[in-house]
């Protein structure tokens, strides 16, 4: 289905018509079906929500329902907030120093909650017993490789004896 869409306007192809809408959170632009944009609008009192923002409201709901129950509005209110200090704050002045701040936040972050490390299991933890922590392997896990028979490795290389 293909539709030539001039100055905004919708045109009818067939069955469907499509229009381009703009997220009113993010800003992102789609190409939609009326029916699937009213939808939508219905589902979020008249505001037209892209789907990354629609998946972020829901991820808000979910994550706020451990610590205390929100209404779907309170959490696209803060959705809309987050967004509009992002769309609003322009860029950085110096993008070098905002990006090692930002992943100088995101290293601080990860280290207030250090997680159980997995591949060193003589690592110390909080949680394990102190007698468990001293783990270690007791032998390899790649197996001996002087085992293999010569004459199986004949034909393969050109010095084979």
């Amino acid at each position: 289905m293909s539709t030539s869409i001039i100055g905004g306007d919708s045109k009818i192809t067939g069955q469907n018509e499509i229009d381009f809408v703009e997220c009113d959170c993010c800003g992102l632009t789609e190409e939609c079906t009326l029916s699937y944009i009213e939808t939508v609008r219905e589902r979020y009192k008249g505001k037209w929500i892209c789907g990354l923002c629609s998946e972020a409201v829901n991820d808000e709901v979910l994550r706020c329902e451990k610590q205390k129950l929100i209404s779907p509005d309170e959490a696209m209110a803060r959705h809309f907030s987050f967004c509009n200090k992002f769309r609003f704050a322009g860029p950085p002045p110096d993008p070098t120093q905002h990006l090692i701040t930002a992943i100088r936040h995101v290293l601080r972050k990860s280290l207030e909650s250090p997680k159980l490390m997995r591949s060193m299991p003589s690592s110390p933890s909080k949680n394990v017993d102190k007698k468990l922590a001293g783990l270690t392997l007791s032998e390899s896990c790649i197996p001996s490789l002087s085992l293999v028979d010569a004459s199986v490795c004949c034909g393969m290389d050109e010095d084979c004896e």
